[in-house]
C-alpha cells in the first residue's frame, strides 16, 4: 500500500469513526467553512451578483420590448392568435427567495460555527426571526421592475408551515407541528423592501411548498420541491418575461436521473443569461444532492464519499 493509499485509509477510518460517535454534525458543517466565508465576505460574490441583476435589467428591457419573449416553453406561441393572446398580458418575473433575494447566510454561518447539520426546526426559527438581508443587487432590481409596471412573485420552497421546537425540548409536540410560516417570510420581504406591490397583494406575491387553500388543503402540486405547478399557477394570468435563482430547480424539473438532468439543461442553453439568470451558490441545492443521485437520507459518510467520487483528479 503507497503512502498515499494508507493516508486515504486512515481519513477514512477518522471519518467513520466520528460518525459512529456521533459526531456527523462536525464533518457536514466544517465542509461548508470555505463556501460559507466566501459568500458572506468576498468582493467576488457581490460581483457576481450585482452583474446577475445588472443583467437581469437590461433583459427585461429587450422584453418589455418583445411581446412574445417569455420565460416559459409552454408560453412560447405557435400561432399568430397565441402571439396575440400573450402580449395581451401583464408582464412578471419570478425571483427565488433565499440566496436570490434574500441572504440566509448567517443561518449556515450559524451551522458552521456550532457544528450543526440543517434541521427543519433550526431553519423554521430562522425563518420566524424575519431577519434576512438582501442580496446585493435584487432591490435595485425589483424596484426597476415596479417602476416599468412589472410584476414581482417570489416562488420560494420554504415552507408554508412547519415544525418548531418552541421550548427547546428537542420534540416536536402536536402543539408545534403547524407553525405558520409565510407571514414571516412576507414581514422579511416587506422590512427589505421587496413587499407590498401595487399590482398584487402580499399573499398573492408569495408562493410557497405547501401553501394551503381555501379549503384548508394543500393546494394540489405545491407540496412538491418541484416549482412547476407554481409557475404554471401565475403564467395563466401573466406573461413571465424572466426566472432568477440560485439552482435548477428554479428553472426546470430535477426529480429524475442526473443524464436527464444534464440533458434538460442543455435543451435549455439558449435561456440562460437571456430569460433565465442563475445567481451563485457553492454551500447547498440540488447540485449536491445529485451527486448521492438525490437519495432522501443519505448518510454523512456517504455524501462524503460520492462527492470525493465525483471529483476529476490530476493524478
Amino acid at each position: 500500500m503507497t503512502l498515499c493509499s494508507r493516508m486515504r485509509w486512515f481519513l477514512f477510518v477518522l471519518l467513520g469513526l466520528s460518525l459512529s460517535c456521533g459526531c456527523a454534525n462536525r464533518f457536514t458543517a466544517k465542509a461548508d467553512l470555505d463556501s460559507t466565508a466566501w459568500m458572506q465576505t468576498s468582493h467576488e460574490y457581490r460581483a457576481l451578483t450585482l452583474g446577475a441583476f445588472s443583467v437581469a435589467r437590461r433583459n427585461l428591457d429587450d422584453a418589455l420590448r418583445d411581446p412574445t419573449w417569455t420565460a416559459l416553453d409552454s408560453q412560447t406561441p405557435a400561432t399568430d392568435a397565441e402571439a396575440r393572446l400573450l402580449s395581451s398580458r401583464p408582464v412578471a418575473v419570478i425571483l427565488d427567495i433565499d440566496e436570490t433575494v434574500l441572504s440566509s447566510l448567517p443561518y449556515q454561518a450559524w451551522l458552521v460555527k456550532n457544528d450543526e447539520c440543517f434541521t427543519p426546526g433550526s431553519w423554521n426559527a430562522w425563518v420566524m426571526e424575519a431577519s434576512a438581508k438582501a442580496i446585493p443587487g435584487a432591490l435595485e432590481f425589483v424596484r426597476y421592475a415596479w417602476a416599468r409596471e412589472v410584476t414581482v412573485f417570489y416562488v420560494s420552497n420554504r415552507a408554508h408551515q412547519g415544525e418548531l421546537d418552541l421550548n427547546e425540548n428537542g420534540r416536536f409536540e402536536s402543539v408545534e407541528q403547524r407553525v405558520q410560516l409565510k407571514p414571516f417570510t412576507i414581514s422579511n420581504l416587506v422590512t427589505e423592501g421587496f413587499l407590498p406591490q401595487d399590482r398584487v397583494s402580499n399573499e398573492r406575491s408569495v408562493l410557497l411548498r405547501g401553501t394551503v387553500g381555501q379549503d384548508g388543503k394543500v393546494l394540489d402540486g405545491w407540496d412538491s420541491a418541484d416549482k412547476s405547478t407554481r409557475r404554471a399557477s401565475i403564467s395563466s394570468d401573466y406573461r413571465i418575461a424572466l426566472i432568477m435563482g440560485d439552482d435548477l430547480n428554479d428553472f426546470i424539473h430535477l426529480q429524475g436521473p442526473t443524464l436527464a438532468v444534464a440533458e434538460a439543461t442543455e435543451l435549455s442553453a439558449t435561456r440562460w443569461g437571456h430569460s433565465w439568470i442563475m445567481l451563485p451558490n457553492p454551500i447547498y441545492g440540488s447540485w449536491e444532492r445529485s451527486l448521492y443521485e438525490y437519495q432522501a437520507t443519505p448518510s454523512e459518510s456517504d455524501k462524503f464519499e460520492a462527492k470525493l467520487e465525483s471529483l476529476h483528479s490530476w493524478r
